[in-house]
C-alpha cells in the first residue's frame, strides 16, 4: 500500500483529545477510538495498543485511556480477554449502526450542540443525586411516558422532542428552579436551530431509536430504584458517548 494510502496512526487523527474539560477528555479518546476504526487504522477482531501506548499515542492519561475503553466495553465496541488484551469486536459496525450520530453546526445566536453536551457533563452526572434523593412517583410515571414517545414518534423532529421532554421531567425532579431554568434553556437553544436536524418530517432510524431507548431507559431504571451510583454513571456514559459521536465522520 502506498504511504499516501495508508490510515493515519491514532496521534494524527487525535487533536481534539487535548482537552479543556477534564471530564470530556475520555469522550475525546472514545472519539478517537471510533476515528480509527472508521478509516482503518483497528479493524474488527484486532488487538489494540495497551493502555500505556494509547496514552502515549493520544497524550493523555491512562485513566482517560481506561474510562474510554471501559465505556466502549459496556456498548459491545470492543472486549477484553485476561492476559491477551482488548480487541475491537466483530460486531463494531452493527454498534456504530445504532449510534445517534449529530451532524451539527457551530452558531452564531445559540450555543452549538458540542458546547451544550461538553457543559452539561460538568455537573449533570452529579445532579443525579438530587434526582434520586427527591423524585417522586409521578415523576417517573411521566418519565415512563416519554420513554414510550421516544418509540413511537413518527418524525426525527418528534423524537428529539421526546428525549427532551425525558430531559425536562429528569431535571424537573430536582425541585430546583435554577437547574429546572438551565433546561430550558438548553431546550430552547436546542429548538433555535431544529436541534441539527435534516430532513425532520421522516421517522429516525429503528436501530437508533431502539438504542436511545434502551440507554435513556436504563438511567430512568436507575432513578426508580433510588441508586445514585449507577444514575451518575450512566448518565455521565450518555453524555460521553453523544460529545464523542458529534460531527464524528466529518
Amino acid at each position: 500500500m502506498p504511504a499516501s494510502d495508508r490510515p493515519p496512526p491514532l496521534a494524527a487523527i487525535a487533536t481534539n483529545v487535548i482537552a479543556t474539560n477534564e471530564r470530556a477528555t475520555p469522550s475525546l479518546v472514545y472519539r478517537a477510538l471510533l476515528q480509527g476504526i472508521r478509516n482503518g487504522s483497528m479493524v474488527p477482531g484486532a488487538r489494540l495498543p495497551n493502555e500505556r501506548e494509547l496514552a502515549q499515542q493520544l497524550n493523555t492519561s491512562r485513566t482517560a485511556v481506561r474510562s474510554a475503553l471501559a465505556m466502549m466495553e459496556r456498548q459491545g465496541l470492543v472486549h477484553r480477554k485476561v492476559g491477551s488484551g482488548t480487541f475491537l469486536s466483530d460486531q463494531a459496525q452493527e454498534v456504530f449502526s445504532r449510534m445517534d450520530q449529530t451532524d451539527a453546526a457551530s452558531h452564531d445566536e445559540v450555543p452549538s450542540f458540542a458546547e451544550i453536551v461538553e457543559g452539561r457533563l460538568l455537573f449533570e452526572p452529579a445532579m443525579m443525586r438530587l434526582v434520586v434523593a427527591r423524585v417522586e412517583e409521578a415523576d417517573i410515571a411521566a418519565m415512563r411516558s416519554s420513554l414510550a414517545e421516544i418509540l413511537s414518534a413518527p418524525t426525527w423532529e418528534r423524537f428529539k422532542e421526546s428525549i427532551y421532554a425525558l430531559h425536562r421531567q429528569v431535571f424537573a425532579s430536582t425541585r430546583n428552579r435554577f437547574l429546572m431554568q438551565v433546561m430550558s434553556s438548553i431546550l430552547d437553544d436546542r429548538r433555535a436551530v431544529h436541534f441539527d436536524g435534516r430532513d425532520t418530517d421522516k421517522p429516525p432510524p429503528d436501530a437508533v431509536r431502539r438504542q436511545t431507548h434502551k440507554d435513556l431507559a436504563a438511567i430512568v431504571d436507575a432513578v426508580a430504584a433510588r441508586d445514585g451510583d449507577r444514575a451518575e454513571a450512566l448518565v455521565s456514559d450518555h453524555l460521553m458517548r453523544t460529545l464523542a459521536t458529534i460531527n464524528i465522520w466529518q
